[in-house]
């Protein structure tokens, strides 16, 4: 009897062990860097400034702590502000005098994140229903795509979003079109192959979008000067052209959500390169950004899924995965389109990457740049 009980007492002990080191899959630990490098324009006319966006805990998904902030007080003044509708948190940072030709901001978190499926998050989902400049709701195009896609619901039916998420998935191709050759990005349209399924990122011999692009004409169909190219989250041409990056697939997803009547975000972050070692540390090259929509239980409990559709583009087999579920791989910064920050004249279409005025052109690996190692 007493044997039996030791052996029970063991099992309850390494049940007791798994759930808590399975629980620690899910959750990934790592200190984040964000390093800004300023340079005067030399133009006594200006002042050098900077806008830097800062991640929050959000309940569930992340947790940041043990913020810092190193730079010259002598030469800066910076302060944390809030973005007014998506209440974004930021640095802005502007020179004391316009005889300051160099000078750094270099911001550190601790961040703990969860993998995570739908969460309840208490905030006004009526928000997310409006278009914004380069998220649209309503317009023609859309309306014909929902039609065309079977995704508008039968009356008193609830919107099937899997369908939403299948048609953008299905319709988008990940990739950046360009003719430079000294573009990283040439790749896309010149024969590169997707490490994932050995299958070429864009094939010539099939059409683009709704607007049935050839191959041939992909890179003459960008017009960065009107936002009307990949990497601009600009859901008229992620519809038309069917080609480009994280910003274009969510935001493609959105305006079809919200021209149904369904609340939907705009995420930005980081991704996170995979590292199980606990030393391990280095650069993170770029940034990402994600979706969720809003959706109510037959008990009126609203609930927010999250979607990450380029991801699942890039690797089919994860697919299914990214409809409602986040990897623990990233760490978010901000929400929303259209962000009034303080001295800036326009609205941020987005904002991920440092904004300047009275600098240099700045360049990303350069002049910006972003660390993780992992804790």
């Amino acid at each position: 009897m007493k044997s039996l009980s030791y052996i029970g007492i063991l099992c309850i002990i390494g049940l007791f062990i798994y759930l808590i080191f399975s629980g620690e899959e899910n959750v990934r630990s790592f200190e984040f860097t964000y390093q800004v490098d300023l340079e005067s324009d030399n133009n006594n006319k200006t002042t050098m400034k900077t806008w830097i966006p800062v991640p929050q805990t959000i309940k569930g998904v992340q947790t940041i702590s043990n913020e810092k902030i190193k730079y010259n007080k002598d030469k800066l003044e910076c302060s944390k502000l809030t973005e007014d509708i998506h209440k974004n948190k930021y640095y802005y940072c502007e020179a004391k005098n316009n005889k300051i030709e160099k000078a750094s901001v270099i911001l550190t978190w601790d961040v703990k994140r969860m993998e995570h499926q739908n969460t309840a998050f208490d905030i006004d989902s009526d928000i997310y229903k409006k278009g914004t400049k380069f998220v649209p709701v309503g317009e023609p195009r859309f309306s014909t795509v929902i039609d065309k896609g079977e995704l508008r619901p039968e009356k008193n039916k609830p919107i099937d979003f899997k369908k939403i998420y299948d048609y953008v998935l299905n319709g988008m191709h990940y990739g950046k079109p360009t003719d430079d050759e000294n573009d990283a990005n040439y790749k896309y349209v010149h024969g590169g192959k997707n490490k994932n399924t050995g299958k070429e990122w864009l094939p010539k011999e099939i059409t683009y979008g709704e607007k049935n692009i050839p191959h041939n004409q992909l890179v003459k169909s960008q017009n960065k000067a009107q936002k009307y190219a990949y990497g601009q989250g600009n859901a008229r041409y992620a519809c038309d052209i069917g080609v480009g990056n994280c910003t274009d697939y969510h935001s493609y997803f959105i305006s079809l959500c919200r021209t149904l009547g369904a609340p939907a975000r705009f995420h930005m972050g980081f991704n996170i390169p995979p590292d199980e070692r606990k030393s391990g540390e280095g650069d993170v090259k770029g940034y990402h950004c994600w979706a969720d929509y809003y959706k109510k239980d037959k008990n009126g409990k609203g609930t927010w899924y999250p979607v990450d559709i380029s991801e699942a583009d890039k690797d089919p087999n994860k697919a299914e995965y990214y409809f409602g579920t986040l990897n623990k791989d990233r760490v978010e910064f901000t929400t929303g389109r259209d962000l009034k920050l303080k001295g800036r004249a326009k609205k941020e279409n987005f904002f991920i990457y440092p904004l300047f005025e009275g600098t240099k052109k700045m360049k990303k690996g350069k002049d910006f740049s972003f660390k993780y190692k992992n804790i």
